[in-house]
């Protein structure tokens, strides 16, 4: 007879404990999926905004300061 390894039976565990432990826990836990996975759908439909039509102009050049033309 084969005995199952222990991740196989650390998430069985897990799994009996989440729908066997508290009365609600399973439904609070579901809900809380529903809203991640509603938020990020959310988020990728929001991340696609097109850019501006019109770029903004390059910033300004800063004129030369110094007095001597030959000194660097």
């Amino acid at each position: 007879m084969h005995v199952p390894g222990l991740i196989p039976l650390l998430i069985v565990l897990i799994l009996a404990f989440i729908l066997f432990g508290k009365p609600g826990r399973l439904s609070a836990t579901m809900e809380d999926l529903g809203k991640g996975i509603r938020g990020f759908r959310k988020g990728l439909s929001e991340g696609e905004t097109p850019p501006p039509a019109t770029p903004a102009p390059p910033p300004q050049q800063v004129p030369d300061q110094r007095t001597d033309p030959g000194a660097q």
